[in-house]
């Protein structure tokens, strides 16, 4: 089996706990260097994420407000969290939405138990991900993750939706 493959087996498995997930990346890491095997992560979690919003067309109805429903589709839709119960809206504005999350996540408990840089892997694996899911949702919608504010160096995540002017 080729890394891609194996990553991506692990990937799709994984069910909530993404340990051993991650300890497949540091197994491929040892053979391909770590930047080249959470390259592979990314191409498998981006295809993912692109592939539910395909498969999930009456997710993708808009309510007028591309912010809003940027919001809705990737954080209540795809991810199953909410403001209302997992983090809080510390700005709002016709362009703008800052979110800090305190949600469980198991990309966080990875890196605790194996000793990752939670900085690292969240830009490295998902920062485009969320971008391309968002791009589709409104090619005008941008994403922004604070890395100087995320857990576990704070106690949330702050993760930042702009929608932008195009010419």
């Amino acid at each position: 089996m080729g890394h891609y493959q194996r990553i991506r087996h692990e990937y799709r498995r994984r069910k909530g706990d993404s340990t051993r997930l991650f300890q497949t990346v540091l197994s491929v890491a040892d053979e391909i260097g770590l930047e080249a095997a959470l390259e592979v992560l990314e191409r498998c979690v981006t295809e993912k994420w692109l592939a539910w919003l395909d498969g999930h067309p009456a997710a993708l109805e808009r309510g007028g407000d591309p912010l809003a429903d940027g919001y809705r589709i990737l954080y209540e839709e795809y991810i199953g969290i909410s403001t209302a119960k997992d983090g809080d809206v510390v700005e709002e504005t016709e362009r703008k939405l800052v979110i800090r999350w305190r949600n469980e996540c198991p990309v966080l408990e990875a890196c605790e138990e194996l000793g990752l840089d939670t900085r690292e892997i969240c830009k490295k694996v998902y920062h485009r991900p969320v971008g391309a899911f968002l791009s589709r949702i409104d090619r005008r919608l941008r994403f922004d993750r604070n890395y100087a504010a995320l857990r576990p160096y704070t106690s949330y995540c702050e993760e930042i939706i702009t929608l932008e002017e195009l010419d």
